[in-house]
């Protein structure tokens, strides 16, 4: 009975994003003055007063990537709690790193359980 009840549930809400997502838009206009929209034939004209990316969102410096070879263990702090690890992958850091200890450094990386650090040799 819970499964009927859950698969029932389930295609409910699928045919319902179904349906909002294959309306027709609405084409037309927007007046500033009134806020009415009026009808036209073809898609709303595209605003090109203000630019897509303003230059304030724009990453001067970009985080360098590190690619890692095998499986690697990243920790709360450097030198601290072993919070996991991850597989052969190429991952983005958040650009801060300590000092070099014994040939290698650490290195703070994104997970998906937030900032860690990585051993790098």
């Amino acid at each position: 009975m819970k499964k009927t009840l859950s698969i029932t549930a389930a295609l409910a809400l699928t045919l319902s994003l179904t349906a909002v997502a294959s309306a027709d838009p609405i084409n037309g206009t927007v007046s500033e003055t009134s806020g009415t929209v009026s009808e036209t034939s073809g898609p709303a004209p595209i605003s090109t007063t203000e630019p897509i990316i303003k230059p304030e969102e724009v990453v001067l410096v970009p985080t360098p990537m590190i690619e890692i070879a095998e499986r690697t263990y990243f920790y709360n702090a450097p030198n601290g709690e072993k919070l996991g690890a991850l597989a052969s992958q190429k991952i983005d850091t958040t650009g801060n790193r300590t000092g070099v200890v014994l040939g290698g450094e650490w290195v703070e990386v994104y997970t998906w359980l937030g900032k860690a650090w990585i051993y790098v040799a």
